[in-house]
């Protein structure tokens, strides 16, 4: 005898028995037990969630000879065994995506009429409605809308909005909902136990992710793999059943990307594996987006968001990446693997575009790693800018990593001890990068008028040279100002002066002002020294008597 699937097995045979459909089960079992029941009903929703499941249950329930008080089908008596085997005169189930045409339809009208044999309602379950033709859709159309008193119609699909409105009008609509990760993995716990089955509580995880909702591949997936490794079940077999990165692998690549003694060839030859071994890349993509997520929730909301045997691994993952990385860099990073994907859609050879992403990743998170985000209080609380900008918890130990470089210490209040002289970094274009992200992050308007702006780099000074005076007078105003100079002495240090320059103007050659000043305006100046002020004097100015 051929093995039975295990999904078939364990399908549900009760309302009680179904999982993760709450509030559609309990609104049917009530219809039942009330006999508020309707002609026509609708189940829409994501493949293997149960809506043939429950359409067959709620057939049973209707033809029951004996229904419990709560609306539940006694699964003993004739008429509900009969439904179970497919064998009830009563109960009609028909698939449209092989009977979709105006003559089934058709055929279903002429015996509509007929009165039923063993119960008091003739049922009619059509699966994958929306495979109906149209002339099949108006053929039924009529039914639907003045059906006789004894039929019920119980309409199935996955794609409701393929449906026309007047079908959508005269049913009564039912959504299914994808089923959680939890649900699902404790549902797989209870069939294992039942099967004699033992497996990793990271494979159990792994399983019920990629069922994406649906309890019907989950159990399938389940049964391939006892089918290939026996009663007892590990997270590589899985993983290696499914196509996804095993969590060395998945170490490889994280570090990979992110740490900046470990070279791209390293990372090829990562990537070569990943080939050899015939992954699925879409299925690499994801994880490494997943993989990515978790820690940014690892960092941010702690080990206690994760099952205790995921803590362990996060907590190792954690401390081989750098720490200085902002949740915005991580954040891009999955967008560009988001686009990988859509790449590999579009029929871009797969691995030169999983290849792309990922040197594009490393190449931002390596050669770029950016601060943590600097955030006003006030302006949290009050939606405006305010002079005094604070830094998070993140974002001061990121400065107090780089205030390490320089052999400082900061007491997270803005005060520093122990100062030592300036150091700079190995590279001055990371250190102007790390500048201006905190500012980007901090407040856009000032990062927009540094945009507007050459930057030139010295050992002692930073000299930011504007193109016309007014953008020069803008960033002179108080919030940018204070923000230019929090900024700069916790990248730069204490000594690092800054200049304000407009066009050629060089900075002066004494030291103590920071900042060189727009010319001032003589009393009684004209409206053409005003002009000239602002916009420079290069701008032709015409007058008219």
């Amino acid at each position: 005898m051929a093995h039975q699937a295990l999904y078939r097995i364990y399908r549900p045979r009760s309302f009680e028995e179904v999982t993760g459909q709450s509030r559609v089960v309990e609104t049917l079992r009530q219809a039942v037990r009330q006999g508020r029941l309707t002609h026509a009903y609708l189940f829409s929703g994501p493949r293997g969630t149960g809506k043939t499941s429950v359409a067959r249950i709620l057939a049973k329930a209707i033809s029951c000879e004996n229904p419990t008080s709560r609306g539940e089908p006694c699964l003993q008596c004739p008429s509900c065994l009969a439904v179970e085997k497919g064998q009830h005169l009563d109960v009609f189930e028909i698939d449209a995506a092989s009977n979709r045409g105006i003559d089934e339809i058709r055929d279903i009208k002429e015996r509509i009429e007929q009165s039923p044999v063993m119960g008091r309602y003739r049922i009619y379950i059509i699966d994958e409605v929306h495979m109906l033709t149209s002339e099949a859709f108006n053929a039924l159309l009529k039914t639907l809308e003045e059906p006789p008193s004894h039929v019920i119609f119980v309409l199935a699909t996955t794609e409701p909005q393929k449906l026309p409105v007047t079908v959508l009008s005269r049913c009564q609509r039912y959504e299914f909902q994808r089923l959680s990760v939890a649900l699902i993995g404790e549902r797989l716990q209870q069939v294992m136990a039942k099967e004699g089955v033992e497996a990793e509580p990271e494979a159990v995880e792994l399983i019920a992710e990629y069922a994406d909702g649906a309890m019907r591949d989950a159990l399938s997936l389940l049964d391939q793999a006892v089918a290939v490794e026996g009663q007892s079940i590990t997270y590589n077999q899985v993983a290696a059943l499914v196509g996804t990165v095993e969590p060395l692998m998945m170490e490889q690549i994280m570090t990979a990307m992110t740490v900046k003694t470990h070279d791209v060839a390293q990372l090829m030859r990562i990537l070569d594996g990943v080939y050899q071994e015939g992954k699925d890349y879409r299925l690499v993509l994801r994880g490494i987006a997943r993989q990515i997520r978790d820690i940014v929730l690892y960092r941010q909301g702690g080990q206690d968001l994760f099952p205790r045997y995921r803590q362990q691994w996060l907590q190792k993952l954690d401390q081989g990446l750098p720490a200085n990385i902002s949740f915005t860099a991580w954040f891009r990073a999955i967008e560009l693997l988001a686009e990988a994907e859509t790449r590999l859609r579009g029929g871009f050879p797969a691995q030169l575009s999983v290849e792309l992403a990922l040197f594009k990743i490393r190449e931002e998170l390596v050669a770029n790693p950016l601060l943590a985000p600097i955030e006003s209080v006030d302006s949290r609380k009050t939606g405006k800018e305010n002079d005094t900008v604070q830094l998070d918890s993140r974002s001061e130990h990121s400065v107090e990593r780089a205030s390490e470089t320089r052999g400082e210490n900061w007491d997270y209040e803005g005060k520093r001890e122990n100062a030592s002289p300036t150091a700079l970094p190995e590279s001055h274009d990371q250190q102007l990068s790390v500048f201006l992200e905190t500012i980007r992050q901090a407040r856009p308007s000032t990062y927009a008028l540094l945009q507007e702006a050459s930057i030139r780099q010295t050992e002692k000074s930073l000299e930011i040279v504007f193109s016309f005076p007014a953008h020069r007078d803008l960033m002179m105003s108080s919030h940018h100002k204070t923000l230019l100079e929090q900024v700069l002495e916790r990248v730069y240090g204490p000594e690092m002066q800054y200049h304000l320059l407009v066009g050629n103007e060089r900075p002066p050659a004494r030291t103590e002002p920071s900042v060189s000043k727009p010319p001032a305006k003589e009393d009684g100046g004209s409206l053409e020294k005003d002009i000239h002020t602002w916009f420079g004097k290069e701008l032709p100015i015409k007058t008219t008597e």
